[in-house]
């Protein structure tokens, strides 16, 4: 793809080799932590799909009321192929839209295809995909308003609707959230701020907005602090350290700059991340061109039950 990937680790280059033999992140690695969950069902590792090339697949538009929001929102869900023969329980993907999408962003992009090829090729274990609709407002409760919780709507509100409707995992070690540009920023915060809810997650051309570039609803200096993924993980490292955090971006992107910056402050506070600083500008071009890589990675940190799985071939230290 061009480029190169770094797994950004506080350690020497002896200990993260280490670690990388040790996560054991081939296709075969079982997730861990499904037996303590309450339900008798298998999870989506235990089934063998041996009609995968032939079991059904389903893409649904549905609509549920968030209490956040006190409004009827829109989502799309992807389920994977034999959902609707089995009594399987999946883990679950939330992708989150940028500033000028909506929940069928990302499936105009191509990801629930891509997905769905790759399951039925056993590149990656089945899935569930949930792609939430999030208009311009950052995925955040907006300072000063009772009604625009956004944060809540999304971490509280969607991830309640899915786990009730649908065979999910509902544990936050089979939980990920990805995002492109506001999105990224959305994915970041929202884990950073609801711990309990996602241990993986993805920032694709991270936007970060810095105190004078910050919209009304991110309010004043406090109020942004408690939105800002660059002060959320000094405020908040353990949070941040209990995640699988991927990051990455175009060398073209005008938001690059600031997504290194954030990329050293991981560094520098020993937040273990990956790092991708791609060939490539702000643009749909660039999020098709990476969807197979975005998914092999949220692949193999479900497998790891949310920990952090190393990336197979060479780990470079900071």
């Amino acid at each position: 793809m061009g480029g190169k990937g770094v797994l950004a680790r506080g350690l020497s280059l002896v200990l993260v080799l280490g670690v990388a033999g040790a996560c054991g992140s081939g296709p075969s690695s079982a997730r861990p932590h499904v037996d303590d969950l309450l339900t008798g069902a298998p999870s989506a590792v235990e089934v063998e799909l041996s009609d995968a090339p032939d079991a059904p697949s389903q893409v649904e538009s549905r609509t549920f009321a968030s209490a956040a929001l006190d409004r009827t929102m829109r989502y799309v869900v992807y389920l994977p192929p034999g959902y609707s023969r089995s009594v399987t329980r999946y883990p679950v993907l939330y992708m989150l839209h940028g500033m000028d999408g909506g929940e069928d962003e990302w499936r105009r992009y191509g990801l629930l295809d891509v997905a769905d090829t790759m399951i039925r090729a056993r590149e990656i274990a089945p899935l569930v995909i949930v792609l939430p609709q999030g208009d311009r407002a950052y995925w955040m409760d907006h300072a000063g308003s009772d009604q625009e919780a956004w944060g809540t709507y999304t971490a509280r509100d969607v991830v309640a609707e899915i786990d009730s409707r649908f065979r999910t995992i509902p544990d936050r070690r089979q939980r990920a959230i990805g995002g492109l540009s506001m999105g990224a920023h959305g994915a970041v915060q929202l884990a950073l701020n609801h711990p309990d809810r996602f241990s993986v997650v993805g920032a694709h051309s991270l936007v970060l907005r810095r105190p004078q570039q910050a919209l009304s609803f991110f309010g004043n200096a406090a109020e942004y602090a408690a939105r800002d993924p660059m002060t959320l993980v000094t405020t908040r490292p353990d949070a941040a350290r209990a995640l699988a955090l991927w990051i990455d971006i175009g060398d073209k992107d005008q938001w690059a700059p600031v997504a290194a910056r954030f990329q050293s402050q991981l560094q520098d506070l020993w937040i273990e991340h990956e790092w991708h600083r791609w060939p490539g500008d702000h643009s749909m071009t660039y999020w098709r061109s990476h969807l197979t890589d975005y998914l092999r990675f949220y692949d193999r940190a479900l497998r790891s039950g949310g920990r952090r799985a190393a990336p197979p071939g060479p780990v470079l230290a900071p």
